[in-house]
C-alpha cells in the first residue's frame, strides 16, 4: 500500500473539527440558557455567526447578498432553518438534557428523507426506504423513551426540537429547490441569511426579553462560542468539506455529531445518559442511511 493511500483524506481534520463543533453546540446552548432567555440565545448566536462570516467575507474581497429575488428565499431559511428551529433548542434545553436535544437533532437527515420522497418527483419510496423509514420511526420512540416519566413530563420539550429537525429538512429542500440553481455564493447566502434572521429575532426579542442580570463568565464564553464558531465558522467548515469531498461524505456528519453532544453533556456537565438513547439514536441512524441511500447495494452475481 502506498503512503498517500494510508493517509486520511485531506477533508478529514476539518471533519473531525466540523463534528465537534456542532457536537458541542449543545452543551453550549444548555450553558448560555442559564442566563439568557431564548430568543436573547438565539440573537446572540444568529448575530455572532452573521458577524463572523461577514468579516470572512471582507476579508476575502465579497459581499453579502442584499437585492434580488434570492433575498425573499434567504430570509424565508433565516427564519426557517435558524431563528425559529434554533429558539426552538434553546427553549427546551431548559427543560431536557443537553445529550437529549443532541440526539434528537439527529433525526433532521430522516425528515429530510422523508420530505425528499413526499415532494420531489425525482426521489422514489422503494423497499430500503421503506424499512428505512420504518426503523427511523421506531428509533425515535424509543430515543424519546415514550414509556418513561421523563418523556412525560417533557414532552413539549422533545415536541420543540423535533420540530426544529422538520424546520432543518424543510430548509434544506428549499434550498434545494429553489436556491441552488440561482448558483449563489455559498457564504454571501448564509451570511445574509442570519443577518435576516438576526434582525427578525431581535424585533421579537426586543417586546418578549429583559436584560440579564448577571453575565457568567463560562455563559457569555458559550454564547461566542456558540455563535461565531458553531453558527458562523462551521458553516464555512461545511462549505469547504462539500467542495473537497461532496454532499454525501459532509452528510455523515449528522452520525457524528450525536455522538459529539453524548460525550460532551455526560463528561463535561455530567448528565445523565439513559440506556435506551443511544440505542434509539443508532437505529434511527440505520434508518437514515436506508433512507438517504447511503449503504452500498449488493452486486448482482452474473453466471
Amino acid at each position: 500500500m502506498s503512503q498517500s493511500a494510508s493517509r486520511p483524506p485531506q477533508w478529514f481534520a476539518l471533519w473531525v473539527v466540523l463534528s465537534v463543533i456542532w457536537g458541542f453546540s449543545f452543551l453550549f446552548i444548555k450553558v448560555a440558557g442559564e442566563f439568557l432567555d431564548p430568543y436573547q440565545t438565539t440573537f446572540g448566536r444568529m448575530g455572532l455567526g452573521a458577524l463572523a462570516l461577514l468579516i470572512y467575507l471582507f476579508a476575502t474581497g465579497k459581499r453579502p447578498i442584499v437585492r434580488g429575488p434570492a433575498v425573499v428565499h434567504l430570509g424565508f431559511l433565516g427564519l426557517i432553518a435558524q431563528a425559529i428551529p434554533f429558539t426552538l433548542f434553546a427553549w427546551a434545553e431548559h427543560s431536557i438534557s443537553s445529550i437529549a436535544a443532541g440526539l434528537v437533532n439527529s433525526t433532521m437527515s430522516l425528515w429530510t428523507g422523508v420530505l425528499a420522497i413526499a415532494i420531489l418527483p425525482e426521489e422514489r419510496l422503494n423497499k430500503p426506504r421503506t424499512i428505512g423509514l420504518v426503523l427511523g420511526f421506531l428509533g425515535i420512540l424509543v430515543l424519546l423513551g415514550v414509556w418513561a416519566t421523563d418523556f412525560r413530563g417533557n414532552w413539549l420539550a422533545y415536541l420543540a426540537c423535533s420540530l426544529s429537525t422538520i424546520g432543518y429538512a424543510v430548509a434544506a429542500l428549499w434550498t434545494r429547490k429553489f436556491v441552488s440553481p440561482m448558483h449563489l455564493d455559498p457564504i454571501s447566502a448564509i451570511a445574509t441569511q442570519l443577518s435576516l434572521g438576526t434582525l427578525a429575532c431581535g424585533v421579537v426579542m426586543a417586546f418578549t426579553s429583559s436584560t440579564p442580570t448577571q453575565w457568567p463568565a463560562n455563559g457569555v464564553a458559550s454564547i461566542v462560542l456558540l455563535g461565531a464558531l458553531g453558527t458562523g465558522i462551521a458553516l464555512v467548515l461545511n462549505y469547504i468539506i462539500i467542495h473537497r469531498a461532496g454532499a454525501v461524505a459532509t452528510s455523515t456528519v449528522t452520525y457524528s455529531i450525536p455522538i459529539v453532544s453524548t460525550l460532551a453533556g455526560a463528561l463535561v456537565l455530567h448528565e445523565k445518559l439513559h440506556w435506551y438513547e443511544p440505542i434509539g439514536a443508532v437505529i434511527i441512524l440505520i434508518g437514515i442511511a436506508l433512507v438517504q441511500q447511503l449503504l452500498p447495494r449488493p452486486q448482482k452475481v452474473t453466471a
